[in-house]
């Protein structure tokens, strides 16, 4: 009932990034703006902390309603697996990468 009057009365809020918390466990979902992301490799913590700079946080509720695009599954690897000066290049090809529909 509260989502059909926020609906119809224009009063949304939209949601602030959660905060910075430690290196997210395996399983855990990252989300950066409307593209998300499954932990399934043991994130370095130098990796973590550079990922909480470019805007990746652990979404905070167990049952996440927003809409997003979910990257491939080996993403994650290949931000871990490129050197620490490639690294912006190579998660700029795995944001495009995307899928195109939101879920």
């Amino acid at each position: 009932m509260k989502d059909l009057i926020r609906t119809v009365f224009s009063i949304r809020q939209k949601r602030r990034s959660p905060p910075a918390g430690p290196v997210p466990p395996m399983g855990t979902l990252l989300i950066r703006g409307e593209v998300r992301m499954t932990v399934n490799q043991n994130i370095p913590r130098e990796l973590w902390s550079w990922m909480l700079l470019s805007g990746w946080r652990a979404i905070p509720v167990k049952k996440d309603r927003r809409k997003a695009r979910d990257l491939p599954a080996g993403a994650l690897l290949e931000l871990i697996s490129a050197h620490p000066t490639e690294r912006n290049t190579v998660h700029a090809r795995i944001l495009a990468q995307a899928s195109d529909t939101l879920r």
